[in-house]
């Protein structure tokens, strides 16, 4: 058994599962190929319960990611609650005192807003960035949807950009550089998809059974 077949097999599971690379990403599954070639030195990729083990491995780790992203999730939502609150309390304050002189903010609420900031900056970029991926694939044949995902993992999106021009933008960028080795990327019409089908299927060789 190879790193490269462990690797494969954990790649078409998550294919089949519909396991994105947020929660597994390529770097994880290099490493777990690794790990698991050295913990069964002497085993086959076909051996029984090999695959069984892989698919049990990639279903704990896809489990234990969702889990850390949700408490993650939590701990913003936590942390922007509590930031609102001092600010409305803040602007309560200012309201109050009109003819004052303005109360200095902390360094520690600064620090905090500016936290407050960065995090929902990032959670816009990365919502808009799957509304982007997402509208892109609409005009992408489905085949080809892992590798534009890779294509456009390191994709920055313009948060002033409306969804529908950068998707346009990366569908084209990505038919241009890759017409030569693929073609139209373009989805195929249901009659085209019928035709190639009845094509594969009148290729098989029959065979006489007596």
């Amino acid at each position: 058994m190879t790193k490269e077949e462990v690797l494969q097999r954990a790649n078409d599971y998550c294919n089949e599962r519909s396991y994105d690379s947020e929660t597994l990403t390529d770097e994880f599954k290099d490493k777990f190929a690794d790990f698991f070639v050295k913990r069964h030195p002497d085993a086959g990729i076909d051996d029984e319960g090999i695959v069984d083990e892989i698919k049990f491995n990639i279903d704990t780790a896809r489990s234990a990611a969702v889990k850390g992203l949700a408490r993650k999730q939590t701990s913003f939502d936590t942390e922007k609650n509590e930031l609102t609150r001092q600010i409305e309390e803040l602007n309560k304050k200012l309201g109050k005192k009109p003819n004052v002189d303005k109360p200095e903010i902390s360094q520690e609420l600064k620090d905090k807003l500016d936290r407050l900031e960065k995090f929902e900056g990032e959670q816009r970029k990365k919502d808009k960035y799957e509304s982007v991926i997402k509208l892109a694939k609409k005009n992408i044949r489905e085949d080809l949807h892992k590798s534009f995902e890779k294509y456009a993992s390191d994709f920055s999106v313009n948060l002033d950009e409306s969804d529908d021009e950068q998707a346009r933008k990366l569908t084209s960028r990505f038919q241009d550089i890759f017409k030569d080795t693929i073609g139209d990327i373009k989805p195929l019409a249901p009659k085209q998809i019928q035709k190639m089908d009845e094509e594969f299927i009148g290729s098989i060789k029959k065979v006489k059974v007596c």
